[in-house]
């Protein structure tokens, strides 16, 4: 990941010509994580001399899937890393739509549909994933919306702009029913469409003869939630516990 001139470093240079096997990096960043040593780690991550920086980091995350916790990922911070140097280039990363880009992209959603949310964002700017194929992105935040991380299909879908191919009321109801009001006014922003759409939905809770039980049944998990005070109450456990 090195941007510098390896000129008055021999070794550097020789990095250089033959290019750093990124899975001996890997195993290298792995020992100095697990020992807290960051000054080292970030030294030695800076000083990597990867023939191709974008493909050798999709190489090191599929190399270590399954082996990430809770908590920082040694793969979350390389990509941080990455994304800096990527943002530090004159001329980052392949041409917009290229084939190049557009393989890199495919197999950097393989990789984030099996990654923690921390990878999500380093990954969705380096391999500038808003202008990729939607449709494997679409279907992962399907399975995480199904999966009942209704947080992370939003927070998911407006990152990559992939609102207008989602249903709002679907996406947006678990969130209200959570009192997630302020993300989801979030997850409609700059789309009036959507933002009229929210609107009327919410009016039409206001109704004289609403039970937002009814909603609440097509949402059990969120309405638990809610009603527990897990998220607190707010609006969805005002509406919940309101009289009829």
């Amino acid at each position: 990941m090195d941007p510098g001139d390896p000129a008055g470093d021999p070794a550097a240079a020789e990095r250089h010509c033959t290019g750093q096997d990124p899975l001996l990096l890997l195993q290298t960043l792995q020992t100095l994580w697990s020992t807290r040593e960051r000054q080292q780690l970030q030294e030695e991550a800076w000083r990597a001399a990867l023939d191709d920086p974008l493909a050798e980091l999709l190489d090191m995350l599929e190399s270590s899937r399954g082996r990430r916790g809770e908590g920082p990922s040694l793969e979350a911070w390389i990509s941080h890393q990455l994304q800096c140097w990527v943002r530090a280039q004159p001329h980052p990363g392949p041409a917009q739509h290229s084939p190049r880009l557009e393989q890199l992209q495919a197999r950097a959603v393989r990789v984030l549909t099996k990654s923690p949310s921390s990878l999500a964002a380093p990954l969705a700017s380096i391999f500038q994933l808003q202008d990729a194929d939607p449709s494997c992105l679409l279907e992962h935040v399907h399975h995480l919306y199904h999966e009942g991380r209704f947080r992370e299909a939003v927070m998911l879908s407006a990152m990559l702009k992939l609102q207008p191919e989602l249903d709002v009321e679907k996406m947006s109801v678990p969130l209200l029913l959570q009192d997630k009001v302020a993300l989801v006014e979030r997850y409609v922003a700059g789309f009036p469409d959507l933002q009229r759409r929210l609107l009327a939905l919410m009016d039409s809770w206001c109704q004289p003869g609403f039970d937002i039980k009814d909603v609440a049944s097509c949402h059990v998990t969120a309405a638990g939630a809610a009603a527990s005070g897990e998220e607190g109450l707010g609006l969805a456990g005002a509406l919940l516990s309101s009289p009829k």
